[in-house]
């Protein structure tokens, strides 16, 4: 399986670099000057292509993962649930602190506010947590 993986990685990536290197002897061929949004356009998209094939690709290859490994999967799935479950709690968490007159003149919605404030509580859980796990590893390693 992983040879696979890195055969297709492999040929997606020379393939890009082709197309890339096409490009840029046309910009090079045509000179500053001469540029034309034509083949600026090829570039961006090389980097759309690029973009779209990495998304499916790391949609795929966990799904695949997670036929092959189960028991890691399940591991993996309750993480992902956790981390849900916490979006949501910061999420109520959240309130919307300013006034209609502050939300006019910062140009935001009281639901923008809330989502902002959501991200932050969610963010420094998420740092505690990891501050948390670096203590209870360097705490354990003493102990082994």
């Amino acid at each position: 399986m992983d040879n696979i993986i890195k055969k297709v990685f492999y040929a997606v990536s020379v393939i890009l670099i082709l197309i890339a290197t096409f490009y840029q002897i046309a910009v090079l061929y045509q000179g500053d000057d001469l540029v034309t949004e034509s083949v600026l356009n090829g570039y961006f998209y090389v980097a759309y292509i690029a973009f779209g094939i990495s998304f499916v690709l790391a949609l795929l290859f966990p799904v695949i993962q997670i036929f092959s490994n189960p028991k890691g999967a399940i591991r993996t799935l309750i993480i992902l649930a956790a981390a849900v479950i916490l979006w949501f709690v910061a999420k109520g968490l959240a309130t919307n602190t300013f006034t209609p007159e502050e939300l006019e003149l910062k140009k935001i919605t009281a639901e923008t506010s809330v989502m902002v404030g959501a991200g932050l509580i969610y963010t420094y859980v998420i740092f505690g947590l990891a501050i948390l796990s670096i203590i209870y590893a360097s705490i354990s390693n003493l102990f082994k």
